[in-house]
């Protein structure tokens, strides 16, 4: 009989076995430091999406009640350092719901002073970290000097009314303010986010400071969205298209 002279393989070497732990030690590392920091993954991602889907959300109550409606974004600068903050982080849709008048009857164009605005749902916090920025939120077509967002108190909770930003759509979906017509593109809005932290000083804008800022001294990474006279949006993916110099 003839003797199999191959050597059977065995177990993995020292060598593959630390380099099989390097590997792995070094996706931790990278796991951890998407979590530790809020300004990396998706963050930032995900409020951009979720403000489009405010929009969304916005136009087709809009449409589908014959009414006005809002996206609104907390203004709570006083609150801003509190562990649950919602400044510059807490966002919601309202509708005016208008009230029935004894012979009076609404044609749906304009908000009329009988009625009240309403949340038609709980709201979206953003991802930690990540803060609405109502100061490089600008039209397209900005001039210094110029109002960019809507400015009101709405009742967002129980705890009675409080200051916000908003963007508000007419009762065919399209942006109606601030400053829009259907047939000026050039009042197309921005809505744009920072990564960011509570705090005061000369970086500071609206009681928020940019974690980190590029050679032109604007908030790295920051993105967002337009939102065009129709009703329409378009991704704003770099920081020259969020950022208007």
């Amino acid at each position: 009989m003839k003797r199999n002279s191959r050597i059977q393989p065995g177990g993995f070497t020292m060598i593959e076995l630390m380099v099989v732990v390097a590997i792995i030690s070094l996706m931790m590392v990278m796991a951890a430091s998407v979590l530790r920091d809020p300004g990396k993954g998706r963050s930032m991602d995900s409020a951009v999406e979720m403000i489009e889907s405010l929009v969304r959300e916005a136009r087709a109550t809009a449409q589908g009640n014959d009414t006005y409606t809002r996206i609104l974004i907390a203004d709570e600068e006083k609150d801003a350092q509190s562990k649950d903050s919602r400044h510059l982080r807490f966002m919601t849709v309202q509708m005016f719901q208008k009230t029935s008048k004894k012979g009076h009857e609404y044609d749906g164009t304009n908000v009329v002073p009988e009625g009240k605005w309403v949340s038609t749902a709980s709201g979206v916090m953003l991802p930690a970290g990540v803060y609405f920025s109502p100061y490089y939120s600008r039209p397209v077509e900005w001039m210094d000097g110029e109002d960019s967002l809507g400015q009101d108190k709405a009742r967002l909770s129980n705890k009675g009314k409080v200051k916000v930003y908003y963007v508000e759509f007419d009762e065919k979906g399209r942006l109606a303010a601030p400053g829009a017509s259907p047939n000026d593109p050039s009042r197309a809005q921005r809505m744009v986010f920072i990564y960011g932290h509570p705090g005061a000083g000369k970086s500071a804008r609206n009681g928020i400071v940019p974690n980190s800022v590029d050679e032109n001294k604007r908030p790295a990474g920051a993105k967002g969205i337009v939102i065009w006279p129709n009703g329409t949006t378009t991704l704003l993916r770099t920081i020259d298209q969020a950022i208007e110099h």
